[in-house]
């Protein structure tokens, strides 16, 4: 039987900037890397963010209906890094909704195997932060909150900020390039393939 995997995330997951995205995104590489047997989905929305109050939050996306209704088998979490933006952080308000909404699909029928990812590294392009992001919010708030979370609910993490060591694999600093989809796939993979 073929096991579904819906990829749930912002324009990192969906593949901004590579070419090709339907074949060259991190979730369609992935799905090439596990081969037969397995349906990867790309579930990534642009600017997408976990906290509801933020300016493009995933709840309210038809693309987040579109992942719960789809009964995935595993489902694989990487948002966080749009959520650093200071007209959205709220260090209490991300914890509650990251944990709601992982919930969301905990509580699914199926249910489905919840991985939470840590939202890859980002790089300053030319001394600059990049779309309003801010690095130090992700490295000291949002990547210990999301493992936080994952300890607490006993959920196996992927700790994508680590897969990503060098700035030449992104384009702008924050999205990976088709290498670095490469390379993010490939590291999810092998975490992957310690739990299935």
């Amino acid at each position: 039987m073929t096991k579904r995997i819906a990829c749930i995330g912002d324009s990192i997951t969906w593949g901004f900037f590579i070419a090709g995205r339907d074949t060259n995104s991190y979730p369609a590489v992935l799905g090439r890397l596990l081969g037969e047997g397995y349906e990867v989905r790309n579930f990534g929305y642009n600017d997408a963010s976990v906290q509801r109050h933020a300016d493009t939050p995933y709840w309210t996306k038809s693309v987040y209906k579109d992942s719960l209704e789809w009964r995935a088998d595993i489902v694989i979490i990487m948002l966080g890094t749009n959520d650093t933006k200071r007209r959205n952080w709220i260090s209490a308000k991300f914890r509650e909704d990251y944990l709601a909404f992982v919930q969301t699909y905990l509580s699914l029928p199926s249910p489905p195997k919840v991985f939470l990812c840590t939202p890859p590294r980002m790089f300053r392009m030319m001394g600059f932060e990049m779309w309003g992001l801010h690095m130090d919010t992700l490295e000291n708030e949002v990547i210990p909150i999301i493992k936080d979370i994952a300890s607490s609910m006993g959920l196996p993490l992927i700790d994508t900020f680590r897969s990503i060591s060098e700035a030449k694999v992104m384009v702008d600093g924050v999205h990976p390039g088709r290498k670095g989809a490469e390379t993010l796939a490939s590291f999810v993979y092998e975490r992957l393939l310690e739990q299935l």
